[in-house]
C-alpha cells in the first residue's frame, strides 16, 4: 500500500523511526505485510517480519493479559477478588481492597506521584523493587478514571506466579507461546532460536536484544519476573496471537488457549469513550482511531515504538512493530495512521 510505505519513510527521513514491521489480516489469512528501514542503530540489519523486538508494555497485553484470562479459565483467578486473597505477601495498607480487575485496568491507585521524580518502590536492585512493592501503599485511591501505571502490572506478575505454580516466562512458555507455536517470544530475554540478524535494538538500550524498559530490565537482570513489560517476540508470533483472541481463544486442533467465558471478561464494549479506557487492560479506544474502532478494538502499545490491534467484529488484526529513535507522539501518530488506513481498506 502506497500511503503505508510513505508514511513509514518519511518516518525513517526524519528519523523519528530506524525501521518498521507492517502485519495485518483477519483470522484467515494476510492481507497486508511491509517491511521498511533498519531493526539497530547501525542500520546494518534490515528490518523483517521476523525480527525478534522487545515490545515494551504490550507485553501487558500479549503475555500479561492472556496469561490472566488462561487462568481465569482454570477457575484459578476470580477477577472480582480482592488481589491481595492471592498475595497475602501484601502488608502496605489500603484505602479499600483493590480487585485484581483494578489492578489490570489502571483503575486501583497504584501509580506515579506528579513532580515526584523516581517511582515509589524504585531500587536499582531489581529484586528489592520487588521486595519493596509488598510493603508500599498505593499513593490514591482506586478510580474509575484509568491512571496507568507499570506497578498494577508487577504485582499481577507476582499473583500469576503464586497461582500458576511457577515462573510467570516459564508458565507463558509452557501455556501460550508453545500451543501457538510462537517459537520467537520469550519473556525477559530473546528466545534461542534469535540469531543476531534477526535482534532488534530498542530506544534506551546499548545494543540489540536489551529489555527498553528500566524496571523490567532490572527484574529480570536480578532473577524476577514482570509483566509490565521485558517480552521479546515478531510480528508473525504475534499475528499467531490476535488470531487466537480474534477466535475468542480456539486453537485449531487443539484444546482452548482460554475460554469463552473469559474471553467476554475483555471483550470491547461503548461504555466508556476515554483515551484510555480498558476492558482487562486491553485498550478500547484511542482519539487518533476512527469511530468504527470504539466499542469495537482491542488494543495496546509500547513505549520504545508498538501497537497492536484487533477488530473483534471484523475478526481482523494490524501489528506496527517499529524501532522508535524520535518524538513519542509523532511516532504513535504515524503507527495509527497506518492502522487507520489498513482498518479503511475493503
Amino acid at each position: 500500500m502506497p500511503e503505508i510505505e510513505a508514511i513509514l519513510q518519511a518516518g525513517i527521513d526524519d528519523r523519528v523511526i530506524h525501521g518498521a514491521a507492517v502485519l495485518a489480516g483477519t483470522v484467515d489469512g494476510d492481507v497486508c505485510a511491509r517491511c521498511a528501514g533498519h531493526a539497530e542503530n547501525t542500520r546494518q540489519i534490515p528490518m523483517r517480519l521476523d525480527t525478534v523486538i522487545d515490545v515494551a508494555s504490550v507485553t501487558k497485553a500479549a503475555a500479561g493479559i492472556t496469561a490472566l484470562l488462561i487462568c481465569h479459565s482454570r477457575g484459578l483467578i476470580d477477577f472480582d477478588a480482592p488481589f491481595t486473597e492471592y498475595l497475602p505477601d501484601f502488608r502496605a495498607p489500603l484505602f479499600r481492597p483493590v480487585t485484581v480487575r483494578e489492578l489490570a485496568n489502571h483503575t486501583s491507585g497504584f501509580g506515579d506521584v506528579p513532580g515526584q521524580k523516581q517511582r515509589l518502590y524504585f531500587d536499582e536492585s531489581g529484586a528489592q523493587m520487588l521486595r519493596n512493592m509488598l510493603v508500599t501503599p498505593p499513593p490514591r485511591r482506586p478510580a474509575a478514571q484509568t491512571e496507568y501505571a507499570c506497578w498494577n502490572y508487577i504485582l499481577l506478575a507476582m499473583i500469576l506466579e503464586r497461582c500458576a505454580g511457577s515462573r510467570l516466562p516459564d508458565f507463558c512458555d509452557k501455556e501460550i507461546f508453545q500451543p501457538l507455536g510462537m517459537a520467537d517470544s520469550r519473556l525477559g530475554r530473546p528466545p534461542a532460536t534469535a540469531g543476531r540478524v534477526r535482534l532488534a535494538q530498542t530506544m534506551g538500550t546499548d545494543a540489540p536484544g536489551r529489555i527498553s524498559d528500566f524496571v523490567a530490565a532490572r527484574i529480570y537482570r536480578d532473577g524476577g519476573s514482570t509483566a509490565n513489560a521485558g517480552l521479546f517476540t515478531t510480528a508473525l508470533d504475534l499475528a499467531k496471537l490476535l488470531r487466537c483472541y480474534l477466535r475468542h481463544g480456539a486453537v485449531p486442533g487443539q484444546s482452548p488457549l482460554f475460554s469463552e467465558a473469559s474471553f467476554a471478561e475483555a471483550a470491547p464494549d461503548r461504555q466508556s469513550q476515554l483515551d484510555g479506557y480498558r476492558r482487562l487492560g486491553w485498550v478500547i479506544w484511542d482519539r487518533l482511531l476512527g469511530e468504527d474502532a470504539f466499542g469495537s478494538a482491542l488494543l495496546h502499545s509500547g513505549w520504545s515504538g508498538q501497537t497492536i490491534l484487533m477488530h473483534v467484529p471484523r475478526r481482523f488484526f494490524a501489528i506496527v512493530l517499529t524501532t522508535r529513535c524520535g518524538d513519542y507522539e509523532r511516532a504513535k501518530r504515524d503507527r495509527f495512521a497506518i492502522i487507520d488506513r489498513l482498518l479503511r481498506q475493503p
